[in-house]
């Protein structure tokens, strides 16, 4: 058997980058799409993740060390807030980040030859229909990324 052949056109390679945010209690998933990300727009998110997480006593971002989550520039922006802490992961772990699962089930479900490869709009849309639906069922993917209350430590 052979494996089938991505389609590929002249103009159709675009980028986007994806920031999101996995609440490993309620299984609430915040995510951001971006063109483009640098440390000002992580610094935003992070904030973002922050405001929404508003009843939290206790806030642990997760990391892992892409220089741009280093950056005083994104890390500045909840150094204000005492409830906010950030993990950094070991170099190479991603077995360790609840939301790197989220991508791999985005992948499995969704992006691996998508038929909208060569529109990027209706890919894009797709892609936050996707999202979305993982996040309506915050259940299944607390099972799925092993996280909630009863995996946690207290």
């Amino acid at each position: 058997r052979r494996q089938p052949q991505a389609r590929s056109r002249p103009g159709t390679n675009a980028c986007w980058r994806m920031a999101a945010g996995l609440d490993p209690v309620g299984g609430r998933l915040n995510y951001r799409r971006y063109t483009r990300i640098d440390a000002p727009l992580i610094g935003q998110f992070y904030a973002q993740l922050a405001a929404v997480s508003a009843a939290a006593e206790r806030i642990y971002l997760v990391m892992d060390n892409w220089p741009v989550h280093h950056h005083p520039n994104a890390t500045n922006a909840v150094a204000g807030d005492d409830r906010v802490s950030i993990l950094w992961l070991p170099t190479y772990s991603p077995w360790l980040n609840p939301t790197e699962k989220v991508w791999k089930w985005v992948r499995q479900r969704f992006s691996h030859m998508h038929e909208d490869v060569e529109d990027m709009d209706q890919f894009g849309q797709h892609l936050a229909a996707t999202l979305d639906q993982a996040g309506q069922d915050p259940q299944a993917l607390l099972q799925y990324t092993a996280t909630g209350k009863s995996k946690l430590y207290s």
